[in-house]
C-alpha cells in the first residue's frame, strides 16, 4: 500500500552533528543500510527528504527474486562468466538474507515464498540457451511447460524458492536503530559535511542511496543512467495463480499473485514518453483475462535503471573514497536493497565481499558504456532542442477538464492543466534540472522530463528526482 502509517515520525534536522556514517535517502536501500551499520556499532545518522519508505518503496510490489528478466545469457555476453557468477550469486544471497533475518526476529511482514517465471509467448523466443546461462551461473532453473494461465504459454523458465513480503511492516520491525531525521533534504556534500536546511552531519563516510544519485559533479551519472515507468492494477476475484510471471518481452504484461490480490503490471516506457492510455490498456488487458475480477487499486511505479542492467554499488567516483553510491536498480530494488547494504556495510568495514566488482560504479565496458552515453547525451540535445524549436500551437479552450498540454500564448509557452472543475494551472514546462523540455502525462496527470527522468505535479511540486527545484509557476489568467 502506498502508505507510511506503519512507520514511527521522526523529527527534522536542526543542529550539527558528528557521525561515523551519514547515509543520504530513506528508501529500503538507505534503511538497510543504515540499520545494518548502525548494528555493527557505528554512529550512524539517515536523512530523508520526505518521510521513510513514501516513495519507490511504498509503491513496490516487493518482489524478493534473483530472476532479472531473461538476464543470464546477456550477462555472461557482456560481463563474463566470472562477474556475471558474481551478479547472480549477490541476487540468491540477498534472497535467503530477508528470508533468515525475518525468521531470526520473527518479523511478522507476510513473507511467501514462491516461484518466479519468465514466460514466452506461442511465437516468442525458446528459452533454452537461457535456461543453459542459468545453470551454468550455479541457478536451480527449471524450464517448465505453464497451464491454468488466461493466455497461451510457450514454455516458462522457473527459479524456484523467490519471496514477496509487506516492505513497511518489515522496516517498522527494524527501526529503531540509526539518529533518523525526515523532511531533511540534503542540499549539498562538500567533502565530509553534509548540509540540510536547518542543519549539517559531519560525517567520515557518506552514502547517497537516493535511487538517482544526486551529486552531478562526479560520475557521469546523467549519462549512464534513464528512468522508466510502468503501470499496475491491484485485482480481487480474480484465479489465483502459482507464484509470479515476467514476460519475456518487457513491453509485455507480468502477473503477480499476492495474497489474495492479483496484481497487473505492464506498459513500460522511458520517462516522458507516455502515450496517455497506459491505464486504459491495462484496465482492457485486465477485463479480457479477468473478467469477473474486480478493481482495487491502480498506480504507477518509476525505475532507475543503468544502460548495462546491473546496479552502480560501491565508491562513487574514483576521486571521493569516502563517498558511496546505490542506484539503478531497475525493477528489482527489493533484492538489489539488501545487496547494496550488505555490500556498502563489508565496503565502510574494510571486509572482503565476494561480489562487488561486478557493481562497481567505476566499471566500463565500451559497448555497453559508450551507448549509453550517447543515448543519454542524445535525449538532452533533443529535449533542448524541442524546447527551443516546437511551437506549440493548442490553444488553452482546447484543454479539456482533467487533461492537460503545452500552450503558446502572446509568443510564451505554457504547461497547463484544467481541473474538472475548469480551474487553470500554469506552470513553465522546462525542467530547472538541465533545460529539457518537459512532456505533460496525462495518465499520471504530472510534467515529465524525458532527459533524466524528473516529474511534477500539474501544481509544478517536484515529485523525482533529479531535479532539486519545482517549476516555475505562471499566471494562468494571462491565459
Amino acid at each position: 500500500m502506498e502508505t507510511t502509517a506503519a512507520l514511527p515520525a521522526y523529527p527534522r534536522l536542526s543542529e550539527r552533528l558528528i557521525a561515523d556514517v551519514a547515509v543520504v535517502g530513506g528508501g529500503m536501500a538507505g534503511i538497510l543500510t543504515a540499520c545494518a551499520l548502525h548494528a555493527e556499532g557505528l554512529r550512524v545518522v539517515l536523512l530523508e527528504e520526505d518521510r521513510l519508505a513514501g516513495g519507490v518503496t511504498a509503491r513496490a510490489t516487493a518482489r524478493v527474486s534473483a530472476q532479472h528478466g531473461l538476464f543470464c545469457e546477456r550477462l555472461i555476453r557482456d560481463f563474463g562468466e566470472h562477474l556475471a557468477r558474481q551478479y547472480v550469486m549477490a541476487q540468491l544471497h540477498a534472497v535467503k538474507q530477508y528470508r533468515d533475518l525475518i525468521a531470526a526476529r520473527g518479523i511478522d511482514c507476510g513473507l511467501t515464498e514462491a516461484a518466479s517465471r519468465v514466460y514466452t509467448a506461442p511465437n516468442g523466443p525458446e528459452l533454452a540457451d537461457e535456461y543453459a546461462a542459468a545453470r551454468q551461473l550455479g541457478v536451480p532453473a527449471e524450464l517448465q511447460a505453464v497451464q491454468g494461465l488466461p493466455f497461451s504459454v510457450r514454455e516458462a523458465l522457473c527459479f524456484p524458492g523467490q519471496a514477496s513480503f509487506e516492505p513497511l511492516p518489515f522496516l517498522a520491525a527494524l527501526l529503531p536503530g540509526p539518529a533518523i531525521y525526515e523532511h531533511s533534504p540534503v542540499r549539498d556534500i562538500r567533502g565530509r559535511l553534509v548540509r540540510c536546511d536547518g542543519g549539517s552531519v559531519e560525517a567520515g563516510e557518506i552514502v547517497v542511496a537516493t535511487r538517482y544519485p544526486m551529486l552531478e559533479r562526479w560520475g557521469f551519472y546523467r549519462l549512464r543512467l534513464r528512468q522508466e515507468q510502468a503501470y499496475l492494477l491491484a485485482l480481487a476475484n480474480a484465479p489465483r495463480i502459482d507464484g509470479w510471471y515476467l514476460d519475456a518481452d518487457t513491453r509485455g504484461w507480468s502477473l503477480q499473485q499476492r495474497g489474495d490480490t492479483l496484481i497487473l503490471s505492464g506498459g513500460l516506457h522511458r520517462c516522458g514518453e507516455n502515450r496517455g492510455d497506459s491505464y486504459e490498456r491495462l484496465r482492457r488487458q485486465a477485463k479480457l483475462w479477468f473478467p469477473e475480477a474486480a478493481e482495487l487499486r491502480a498506480w504507477s511505479s518509476q525505475d532507475c535503471v543503468t544502460m548495462d542492467g546491473v546496479p552502480y554499488i560501491g565508491r562513487y567516483s574514483a576521486v571521493t573514497p569516502h563517498l558511496h553510491v546505490a542506484a539503478g536498480f531497475g525493477r528489482w530494488g527489493m533484492t538489489n536493497s539488501m545487496v547494496a547494504a550488505t555490500l556498502l556495510t563489508a565496503g565502510i568495514l574494510g571486509r572482503h565481499y565476494p561480489y562487488a566488482d561486478v557493481f562497481s560504479p567505476d566499471r566500463f565496458s565500451p559497448a555497453a558504456s559508450i551507448e549509453a552515453m550517447m543515448e543519454g547525451a542524445l535525449y538532452a540535445v533533443r529535449g533542448k532542442a524541442k524546447r527551443l524549436y516546437t511551437s506549440a500551437e493548442r490553444a488553452v479552450s482546447e484543454i479539456e477538464p482533467g487533461h492537460g498540454g503545452l500552450v503558446r500564448h502572446h509568443g510564451k509557452q505554457y504547461g497547463v492543466y484544467r481541473d474538472e472543475s475548469g480551474a487553470l494551472y500554469a506552470v513553465s514546462p522546462v525542467c530547472p534540472h538541465r533545460g529539457c523540455a518537459l512532456e505533460w502525462n496525462d495518465d499520471e496527470k504530472t510534467w515529465d522530463c524525458p532527459c533524466h527522468g524528473s516529474r511534477f505535479d500539474y501544481t509544478g511540486k517536484r515529485l523525482y528526482h533529479p531535479a532539486r527545484a519545482a517549476l516555475k509557476s505562471l499566471d494562468a489568467t494571462e491565459l
